[in-house]
């Protein structure tokens, strides 16, 4: 696959995602896609937070899928923030005592943007 290409679906995977969780919590959590805070309005506000950190790399990226110049620095953007947030699931499940669906999800979601944007640095190299 491309760089272009891999820039491009690691754009549309972070905007599909963000603008759900963004916009509608309760149905990502229907669907597993994010946890079940419609009970906790507190939670909801961090679900969006992260949503919207989302369609903002997914913006950069969808931006660098048409201007190479931009390619590099938006994966290096969605690297960064996808470690971080692997970093946050861990210390999440150390705090817990264990992983569960929220955290495995999150790291999952996180490991596969980080190995998607790694992979389109690696094809620009």
């Amino acid at each position: 696959m491309s760089q272009q290409n891999l820039v491009l679906l690691n754009g549309l995977v972070r905007l599909g995602w963000g603008l759900g969780g963004l916009l509608a919590p309760s149905a990502m959590a229907a669907a597993r896609l994010a946890p079940d805070t419609a009970d906790r309005p507190e939670a909801t506000l961090f679900v969006r937070g992260f949503a919207a950190h989302q369609v903002g790399a997914a913006v950069l990226a969808l931006a660098a899928a048409r201007r190479p110049r931009l390619q590099r620095p938006a994966m290096r953007l969605a690297v960064s923030l996808d470690v971080l947030d692997m970093l946050s699931a861990v210390v999440e499940a150390r705090a817990r005592g264990r992983m569960d669906p929220d955290t495995v999800g999150g790291f999952a979601f996180s490991a596969a943007g980080a190995a998607s944007a790694a992979a389109a640095l690696r094809r620009g190299s």
